[in-house]
């Protein structure tokens, strides 16, 4: 799996979720993304990273709806006076929240290849030498989340064969600040480590960066097309766009920008058969 074509195929799809209204060709977007994530990686390894994305969905859905006092079409109303929180309640700002809930899990899950399926040496490589260091700290950034998770299972089981047991959020600091202190030592070692290495003394060297297969050149025109047959569509007002104010109508549908977002589950094939 070449990193080029992953990129790719990512950027096709927050260029889409990005560039329009019409909350179906953002859900399109994500049942491809999901699609392909889940047959790169499997369901098992992306049950944390759905979590995360529900949850983050479902706040921007909360936020929209509480602070978007706009629509016809009003659910239930609290009193003015109630700082913040007053005013009519609508089916509107529900509805222009969930589209943006939609955009925010469409852009997160294609993304996650880079962290999912590649390496970080992978990710780094992929880039041109001009963006060399901006690639070391992708590749750093990336390693991050994972390398916490991993120190915080392993001072919780540490902890736990010395007999400590969650006694509520006071007893919580005996696992966050030596995950903390673990997280630190692990960023200076890092640094000692790319410092020893000559990191930014010189041009970087890398390995022979993986050829573009087959599969990685169908990937990327897939792609390709499907960037191209969306703008298109919407240069050409096939692709409507849609508002949620003032009142609430369903979004139209057309099936060429559809199909555009059709072909982002191009990658599925390849992605399962090299899992």
């Amino acid at each position: 799996m070449n990193a080029r074509a992953v990129a790719a195929w990512s950027a096709t799809c927050i260029v889409i979720v990005l560039s329009t209204t019409n909350p179906v060709y953002k859900a399109a977007v994500l049942a491809a993304a999901l699609t392909a994530l889940a047959a790169g990686v499997g369901l098992r390894r992306i049950r944390g990273v759905l979590a995360g994305v529900l949850l983050i969905s479902a706040f921007a859905v909360l936020l929209n709806f509480v602070s978007a006092h706009l629509g016809s079409t009003v659910l239930f109303e609290l009193p003015d006076q109630i700082p913040a929180l007053g005013g009519p309640y609508t089916l509107e700002a529900l509805a222009f929240g969930a589209t943006g809930g939609l955009t925010i899990a469409a852009a997160i899950l294609a993304a996650a290849p880079f962290s999912l399926l590649l390496a970080s040496h992978e990710v780094m490589d992929a880039l041109p030498a001009a963006l060399s260091r901006t690639g070391a700290a992708i590749a750093a950034s990336l390693n991050l989340v994972p390398a916490v998770a991993a120190s915080f299972v392993q001072v919780t089981e540490a902890q736990r064969l010395r007999g400590w047991r969650p006694r509520g959020p006071r007893s919580w600091s005996e696992i966050v600040v030596p995950v903390v202190l673990t997280s630190v030592e692990g960023s200076i070692q890092l640094a000692e480590s790319m410092e020893a290495r000559g990191f930014g003394s010189g041009p970087r060297t890398s390995v022979k960066p993986a050829r573009l297969r087959r599969s990685d050149w169908l990937v990327i025109g897939a792609s390709a097309a499907a960037l191209a047959i969306f703008v298109i569509s919407q240069a050409a007002g096939w692709a409507a766009p849609w508002y949620a104010y003032p009142s609430l109508t369903p979004p139209s549908i057309d099936p060429r920008p559809l199909a555009a977002c059709l072909l982002l589950l191009a990658p599925v094939p390849i992605w399962r058969s090299r899992s």
